[in-house]
């Protein structure tokens, strides 16, 4: 089975959340809404599979991210 990819933004949002940001800093950071950060975030956990922020920062250190 193909692992699911992640786009370039959605990898910026999870590496920049996993090194602690909140969503709000994030958006600061990347001149986007919190809440076009809370869809990323949302997308990315749906794609993965993913139901929790714990399981989200493990695939984040396992694959590499942030």
């Amino acid at each position: 089975m193909k692992r699911p990819t992640l786009t370039e933004r959605q990898k910026e949002v999870l590496a920049l959340l996993v090194k602690g940001n909140t969503m709000r800093e994030v958006a600061t950071i990347l001149k986007i809404t919190p809440r076009t950060v809370a869809f990323h975030k949302y997308r990315i956990m749906e794609r993965l599979e993913i139901s929790s922020n714990a399981e989200l920062i493990r695939y984040a250190i396992k694959h590499r991210i942030g």
